[in-house]
């Protein structure tokens, strides 16, 4: 069986899924709450995965 790949999500992507301000997304970032990569060399090429997203939903940790 494959593994499906996902497309990761920019930090704005993230944002809207959350409904949070981009700072927010930031913070949660740098408290390890929420798991990202840095995507190639350029500044701000943050990624979060959408199952990491919806870990973090589905945890409650975020009101929908």
């Amino acid at each position: 069986m494959l593994n499906k790949i996902e497309e990761p999500l920019t930090v704005a992507e993230v944002c809207s899924m959350l409904r949070i301000h981009k700072t927010t997304v930031y913070d949660l970032i740098e408290a390890g709450e929420l798991k990202a990569y840095g995507v190639g060399l350029k500044r701000g090429s943050i990624r979060v995965d959408k199952s990491e997203v919806d870990r973090y939903k589905r945890e409650g940790l975020i009101k929908q």
